[in-house]
C-alpha cells in the first residue's frame, strides 16, 4: 500500500497544480476582459460624440471611389453617422461585446452602365452584393432567348462600416473598416494598452480624411509592415492588410469568446 500511497499523493499534487493553473489563467482572462471593456466603452463615448458632432458640423472631406463597370466617382460626401453596440449580460450586468460606427458617403452622380455576356453580369452581380451596395439590375435577351446584357443602376449610397470587437484571450483589440479605402475591407489589431484617447484622435482624423498617424500606430500594423517590406522591398508598403474574409472571421472569433465567459462569469459574481 506504501506504493499506491505514494502514487495517490503525486496525482493529488498533479491535480491541485492544474487546478491552481487553471484558476490564475482565469483571473487573467477575467483581468483582460475587465481591462478592455473600460476600452471599448472609452471608445463608444469618444464615438457616439464624434458623430453627434459631425450630423451637425460637416467636416469630412469628399470621398472617391471606383465602382467596376461604371468608373471613378469622386464626389461622395459623408453623412448620417451613427453609433451603435451588441452588448452581453453575465450576472446581470451588461458588457460591451461589439462597437459600431456607420455613416453613408453620397453622392449626386447617377451611376448607370451596362455589362455584356452571362459571365459578366453574374460577375458584376457579385461584386456589388460583396460591397454592399444597392442596385437594380434590368436583364435583355437576344434572339435566342438567352440573357445577353443587363444594365445596372446602383445607388448612389455606400454603407461604410468600422466594426470594433476584442479577443479577451489575446488582450487584441480588432477594428474592421470596410468600403471607407474604396470597396475594400480592411483588419487592424492592437494590444489593449495601445487603445486609449490620443489613438481615438488619430482615427478620427484619418476617418475625416486629415493629416493623421493612424496606419503608422499599433505594434501588429508595425511587424506586418516589416514582414512586407522583407518580402517586397521595391514595392509600395500597404500598412494593412487587405482581406474581405475579415468580417466573417471577426464573427467567427465572437463566437469562440462564449466559451471563455464560463470561467470569467464566476470571478465577476458578486464583484
Amino acid at each position: 500500500m506504501a506504493f499506491l500511497d505514494e502514487l495517490k499523493k503525486e496525482a493529488q499534487a498533479i491535480k491541485s497544480q492544474e487546478d491552481n493553473l487553471t484558476q490564475m489563467r482565469a483571473q487573467e482572462l477575467t483581468q483582460n476582459f475587465l481591462l478592455m471593456q473600460s476600452k471599448l466603452k472609452m471608445a463608444y463615448l469618444y464615438m457616439v460624440e464624434l458623430a453627434k458632432n459631425l450630423n451637425v458640423v460637416s467636416i469630412a472631406a469628399n470621398r472617391s471611389y471606383y465602382i467596376d463597370g461604371f468608373g471613378s466617382v469622386d464626389d461622395f460626401r459623408p453623412e448620417k453617422y451613427v453609433v451603435t453596440s451588441d452588448r452581453m449580460s453575465i450576472d446581470q450586468k451588461e458588457f460591451f461585446n461589439v462597437l459600431y460606427l456607420k455613416f453613408t458617403c453620397k453622392s449626386d452622380q447617377a451611376i448607370t452602365f451596362d455589362k455584356n455576356g452571362a459571365s459578366s453580369i453574374e460577375m458584376e452581380r457579385q461584386y456589388l452584393w460583396q460591397s454592399n451596395l444597392k442596385f437594380q439590375c434590368s436583364e435583355f435577351k437576344n434572339a435566342k432567348g438567352t440573357v445577353d446584357r443587363a444594365s445596372f443602376t446602383v445607388t448612389n449610397e455606400i454603407p461604410v462600416l468600422v466594426k470594433w470587437s476584442a479577443d479577451f484571450e489575446k488582450g487584441n483589440i480588432l477594428i474592421f473598416i470596410k468600403n471607407f479605402n474604396g470597396l475594400t475591407a480592411y483588419e487592424y489589431t492592437y494590444d489593449v494598452d495601445e487603445i486609449d484617447t490620443p489613438f481615438m484622435d488619430e482615427l478620427a482624423k484619418y476617418l475625416l480624411g486629415k493629416p493623421s498617424r493612424f496606419l503608422d500606430l499599433g505594434r501588429h500594423q508595425q511587424a506586418l509592415k516589416e514582414r512586407v517590406s522583407i518580402k517586397r522591398p521595391t514595392s509600395d508598403v500597404a500598412y494593412t492588410k487587405l482581406d474581405p474574409g475579415a468580417e466573417a472571421r471577426l464573427d467567427n472569433q465572437n463566437e469562440g469568446k462564449k466559451g471563455l465567459f464560463g470561467a470569467i462569469k464566476s470571478l465577476l459574481k458578486g464583484g
